[in-house]
């Protein structure tokens, strides 16, 4: 039992680290892009039973106003993402925008930016998996390449 316990332990302080980074990446982004003066950009761990699996997620998301008071906005979200299910995991480290109702005649439209996933294989190669595409994602030049205007 305490091996398990070791290893619990072990694993959410793996994601706990993954946060960290991508928090710290989110807060550079801030720093610069311009995003204007309307921005607010919320840190998240969710933990969710999906299921006979659960979903493990940090996530990072700016809410940028193109409106009065947040009325219209577009979404961006830094997410790591685990599924952890019986047998096997899946990791998945994305960027994805949200453009909101102002892409007008399109409506709502979802972009991903950036992603990197696995699927089908143990819960420490998945953090492992997490771990190398939270650091490429410091490596890319531009990781956002959206125009905000």
């Amino acid at each position: 039992m305490k091996q398990v316990q070791q290893g619990v332990a072990s694993t959410l302080a793996s994601l706990g680290k993954i946060h960290e980074e991508l928090t710290e990446f989110s807060r550079r982004l801030l720093r610069e892009y311009n995003f204007g003066s309307d921005v607010e950009l919320i840190h998240q761990i969710l933990v969710e039973p999906i299921g006979k699996s659960v979903d493990f997620t940090s996530l990072h998301r700016f809410t940028v106003s193109i409106g009065l008071d947040f009325a219209d906005c577009k979404e961006i979200d830094i997410a790591a993402r685990i599924r952890i299910e019986e047998s096997s995991c899946a990791a998945t480290v994305a960027i994805r925008a949200d453009l909101g109702e102002a892409v007008g005649e399109l409506g709502e439209q979802e972009l991903a930016l950036h992603e990197e996933m696995v699927d089908g294989i143990q819960l420490s190669a998945a953090i492992g998996f997490l771990g190398k595409a939270v650091r490429n994602l410091g490596n890319l030049a531009d990781p956002l390449n959206l125009d905000l205007s």
